[in-house]
This record gives C-alpha cells, structure tokens and sequence, in this order.
C-alpha cells in the first residue's frame, strides 16, 4: 500500500477543498479542509506517526470528521468520500491547481470545456488559442496561464525550506528598510513563524507613504518580473523562481496588520473566536469594540487589548498558546544569545571518517567559535568506516587525533575544546567504535545513518541501545528525516523519552538546513516527560555554524525554554555532562 507523506495528503486535502468550492458547496467545508491542509503542511512530525500514536487530534484545524477520513486513508489507501466528492467533476481538474492564480472554478471550468487532462493539455490549448475563446477569459489570460505554466518549471516544490527562503527575505528586507519612508519592515507568515518550509515570502511595511514603498520595491535588483504592483501591494517573481508578495501598511495600524497575517490561520481563528466571545471583533485594521475601531502600532498593544500577554509568533499555531497568554502561563522561550557552545562540528581532520568530512581545520574551527562568544566547542567528526577498518585501525586513528585535540585544548584560550565522535547505530544496534575505542574519548554523540526504513520496533531498539550506553551522551537527528528528501523514521517516542530522561541522554535539535530535528512537536513532548535537550549545528563547513538560529527557532516552536537546553550551560556545569 502507497505510503502517504504529509505532503500528498496536504494535495489530497486541497484537492477537495477545491472539489467543494468548484461544486459550490458550504464555504465552512471548503475552509475547513483548506485550513486542514494548511496545518498538515505545517506539521514537524509525519501524520502517519501520529495516527499509530492515537495523536492526530494535536494537529490544530484536524476535525473529528477529517481524522476519520485519514484513519481510512491510513487503512486502506483510499477514502471513499473522497472519491463520491471528485467522482462527478472532471479529474483533469486537479492537476491544474498547482497552476498559480488558477482557482478551483477556473481550473474546473478549463477542464470541462476544453477536456484537458494535466498541465500539457492547457499549455497546448492556450498556445492555439482555445482558453481566449471561452467566456469568462481573454487574450490576457491566455497569456498569465502560459507565464503561470512556464514558471511551474522554475518552481519544482510548492514550499522552499526556511533556511533556503530566509536569506532571500533578508535581503529583500535589507532592500526596503534603506528607504528613508520605511518605519518598519517585517517578513509574515509561516516565514515569520520560523516553519520548517515556507512557501511564498510575504513582508509588511510600515509607512505614512505606501506609493513610495511600493516603487523602492519593484526597483529591488534580484526581482525578474513584476506580477502585481498597486497603491499598497505587489508581488514579483524573483530570479530563483521565489515569488514575494510585499503590503504596505499605516504605521499606527501595523501591529494589526502583522498579527493578522503572521498567523498561522488556525490561531487567528481562535483568536478571533474569543474576541467574539468579549462582544469584539479582530482583523487586519485592528480590534472592535464598543462601536469603536482600536488601532495598534505594536502587536503587544494589540494582544494587550484582548488581555493576553504577547505571543510570539513561533508559538502561534492554536496548540494552546491563546490559554496560556490570557493566564500569564506563556514559557520564556530560549533565545540565541543564551547558546554558550555547539558539540556538533565536522573537521577536516584525516580519521578516515565513514561518512563526510568537515571543509575545516580545527584551528579555523575554534577562531569561528571565539567569533561567535561561545565558551565551548566540540569536535564531533564522523567516526572511521566500521566496514573498512579493523577495531585495532580504528583506535589507531582515535588515538593520533585525540593527541592533536589535546594539543589544541593545552593552546586555545578563553574556549573549552570536547574530544567527540559522532558514531554509527549500526543495523544490529551496536555502535560503530569498539569500547576502547570509546574510552579515549569525552563522549560520543550517536546517531542512525543506515537502514532509515526498518521498522518502529528496529528503530526503536536501535535508539535504545545507544541512549543505555554509558560512553554517549547525545542522540543526533533523532527522526532521521531530511526536509523535502526523506520523511522521519519510525520510532516508540514515548519509549525513547523514557529512556532518555532515566539515564540523561540528550536529544539533539539539529539545527542543520535539511533536518531541524527534533521536530517541534517531539520537543514540546520530550520537555514534558523531563527529557534534555542540545542544539547543534552539525556544521560541515565554517558558514553552518551560523545555523544555530534556526535550531533555536524550532526549539521555541517546541515552546523550549533555557533551562530545557544543554548547550545554555556554563562551562563549569556543562562539562559534567561529559568525562571531562
């Protein structure tokens, strides 16, 4: 049976969504599956996992009605209210979705006059002119729906990963704070939330001269086609095939405005729930009451009207967060400048390594680290190939690099220096360095880099005999999953937090572009079941160290705090963790 990511049941979700605006059905059905898929997009944790786990109901925006249907999907590969819903509309329909500015009627209207089949067919229609002759089209249309469809190309996945969209909107923001009219500018949605993968960069300004902003924007030098401009928004399709959606907004009103449209919807949703329930009304423009439109220039103003303390944005996806900031029980998440230290760094060093090395010297390493104020560091190289190495190779090559470590700590001032590996779990569950080998070392970061699709029991009996280890001391990427490549393995989590929090094994929060794992919604779990956590960077290269803001983001997304994190220790205090 196919097995289903959140990836395509977010598609199948939208799909019907679209199916019941095409058929004119409720608009609260079409939201709700809209809003559904939306979350699902959103989720840190595979749906499948939460479903063996009887969890789907943590997922924000997922129904009674809905998770039935996934229970379905999950059992026997179809939903056959699904299939009643699409049956009667043309399946031709559904492919052209991913066509942007293409609604659900449009793409229902184009398959059922023009009996298309996919992407394909419209393109041949439109370049024979067919679509300009329908009602309801034009000459212009024709030629958006070519553009639209040329652009598909450009654009291969429908969401980028945050570390991928984040440098881009950073200098799209660099670009509209050098106007001397911008007050304020600031990225919104999932972006702003810190999500593991966003789609579209949108930003907001504040300004009392929108028009101005507006044309600063279009005059920004990565842009290769503007696709909208009016008096207050616009949107341009970059040269990555990023596509940036910029609105303008009055200074005094901007705090709404970013509130609003940071979201994530679900949150809004409630939000504006209990704002009905205090007879006031919420949006974009500010907050009603009494007749009387409040606006806001901050958004602590606005939370602070609805008697809230401010929630910040990565705690915004309706997992409880509203409860807590009307009875001051919001956590004080960790921040950057609380990291005192990253363990979880590849050099160059020769130690013929199983897995990649590091671009740089340990030298290099230790000047980056001193750069970024941190008290301490640790060489986590990949350990020698367990399949190309005898055990007596192995501790051979352990011992001539530890003598350089200890070379190197004797030199290095005003910085601690960790001698770590980061080791094989291998199939059978054993770690790839022999004990002796192991003894030569302050610890050992461990992790799974093989056979990711052995079963839960396998994976989590091969977890488990790392964390009863006395020689590791932190389980790296713990699900295994690469963003956009490879879902997360499955493991017994509540197990594995057991076992953890028994013998004080840390769970890292790999900060590394394509993990950011531990998930935030297996963090939030770990820190109730008492587990530590430690974020890393995984650095490969010099540049990766400045990645930890990432994992910082996931962690507050997983409503962290400083005391839940390791690597926030001093020295004196961090170093018991290890054999030091």
């Amino acid at each position: 049976m196919k097995y289903f990511s959140n990836k395509d049941i977010a598609k199948l979700l939208k799909e019907i969504s679209a199916a019941y605006e095409a058929k004119g059905e409720n608009r609260f059905k079409v939201v709700a599956y809209d809003s559904a898929a939306t979350s699902i997009e959103h989720a840190t944790s595979e749906l499948k996992d939460l479903w063996e786990e009887d969890k789907l109901n943590t997922i924000p925006g997922l129904g009674k009605s809905i998770q039935e249907h996934l229970e379905e999907l999950f059992k026997t590969g179809k939903v056959k209210h699904f299939d009643s819903v699409k049956k009667s509309l043309p399946q031709g329909m559904f492919p052209l979705l991913d066509i942007g500015g293409l609604g659900p009627k449009s793409a229902y209207k184009l398959a059922r006059e023009l009996n298309v089949k996919n992407v394909e067919d419209l393109k041949r229609a439109a370049k024979e002119g067919k679509i300009s002759k329908l009602s309801g089209f034009g000459e212009k249309s024709e030629e958006e729906i070519l553009t639209a469809i040329a652009e598909l190309s450009i654009k291969t996945t429908n969401r980028y990963l945050l570390t991928e969209a984040f440098p881009v909107a950073e200098r799209v923001l660099k670009h509209l704070r050098s106007h001397k009219d911008c007050e304020r500018a600031e990225p919104l949605g999932s972006l702003r939330r810190m999500v593991a993968t966003v789609g579209d960069i949108d930003i907001a300004v504040a300004s009392k001269n929108p028009k101005a902003i507006i044309e600063h924007f279009k005059k920004f030098k990565e842009i290769s086609r503007l696709l909208d401009a009016g008096p207050r928004k616009s949107s341009a399709l970059l040269l990555n095939g990023m596509q940036v959606d910029l609105l303008a907004s009055s200074p005094r009103a901007f705090g709404a405005l970013l509130q609003h449209f940071t979201g994530s919807k679900n949150h809004n949703v409630h939000l504006r729930e209990y704002a009905i329930s205090k007879k006031m009304s919420v949006s974009d423009y500010g907050i009603k009451a009494g007749g009387k439109l409040h606006e806001f220039k901050t958004e602590e103003e606005f939370y602070r009207f609805l008697g809230m303390d401010f929630i910040e944005p990565e705690l915004r996806e309706d997992s409880g967060e509203i409860e807590a900031a009307l009875f001051r029980k919001l956590p004080k998440v960790i921040e950057v400048k609380d990291i005192k230290g990253d363990i979880h760094l590849h050099s160059n060093y020769p130690i013929e390594p199983s897995h990649d090395f590091g671009k740089d010297s340990f030298e290099a390493i230790v000047k980056r680290a001193k750069e970024l104020d941190y008290e301490y560091i640790g060489f986590s190289d990949h350990s020698p190939g367990f399949s190309t190495h005898s055990e007596a190779q192995i501790i051979k090559l352990i011992n001539r690099r530890k003598d350089k470590i200890e070379q190197l700590k004797t030199s290095s001032k005003n910085i601690k220096v960790l001698n770590l590996l980061e080791i094989d779990i291998l199939t059978n569950g054993q770690l790839s360095v022999p004990e002796e080998g192991l003894k030569l070392l302050d610890g050992t970061i461990a992790g799974i880099h093989s056979s990711h699709r052995h079963n839960k029991h396998m994976i989590t009996k091969r977890l488990m005999t790392a964390i009863s280890s006395p020689y590791v001391q932190v389980i790296s990427h713990p699900t295994g999953r690469l963003l956009n490549q490879r879902e997360s393995y499955d493991a017994d989590w509540p197990k594995v937090f057991e076992a953890c929090s028994k013998s004080n094994t840390l769970l890292e929060i790999n900060a590394c572009p394509n993990r950011l794992d531990l998930t935030d919604t297996l963090i939030r779990e770990a820190i109730k079941r008492g587990v530590k956590l430690m974020i890393n960077t995984d650095a490969h290269d010099l540049k990766h160290m400045d990645n930890m803001r990432f994992g910082v983001a996931v962690a507050r997304r997983g409503w962290a705090e400083k005391k839940h994190i390791a690597n926030t220790l001093p020295w004196v205090e961090f170093r018991k963790i290890f054999r030091v």
